[in-house]
């Protein structure tokens, strides 16, 4: 079976032809830089279509939103901080984006909080 080719696998090939004569030329020169910059063009071109496409399948997100608990809202910050805590001990799974909470807001913890609690509500 005849492999095909395709434009991504033609700038994989020049791509690593053109690494193999800077390793053998020791430098870029001009040309290579500015086909390097011409493929990485052509790639970034590609992968912003195909992620486009992905996320028209997808359809339009919808986020609900909910109100922060009246039980959380009534902690101070180092008992909001205190129970985030004692969550990520029982799940070690559970992971947030933000590993500094000092720039943290107080609703963005009882959120992250509210959130945490709902996932790993089915895993207690």
């Amino acid at each position: 079976m005849k492999k095909t080719i395709d434009s991504m696998n033609i700038l994989d090939a020049l791509a690593d032809e053109a690494a193999r004569y800077e390793v053998e030329e020791g430098k870029p020169t001009a040309e290579s830089r500015a086909a390097t910059t011409r493929y990485r063009g052509f790639i970034d071109d590609r992968l912003a279509a195909m992620r486009r496409a992905e996320l028209e399948q997808l359809g339009p997100v919808h986020v609900e939103r909910h109100a922060i608990r009246p039980d959380l809202l009534a902690l101070l910050r180092d008992a909001l901080v205190a129970r985030l805590v004692g969550l990520q001990e029982r799940f070690p799974a559970l992971g947030f984006a933000h590993r500094n909470l000092t720039d943290v807001t107080d609703d963005d913890l009882r959120t992250m909080i509210q959130d945490a609690e709902a996932a790993t509500e089915d895993l207690s």
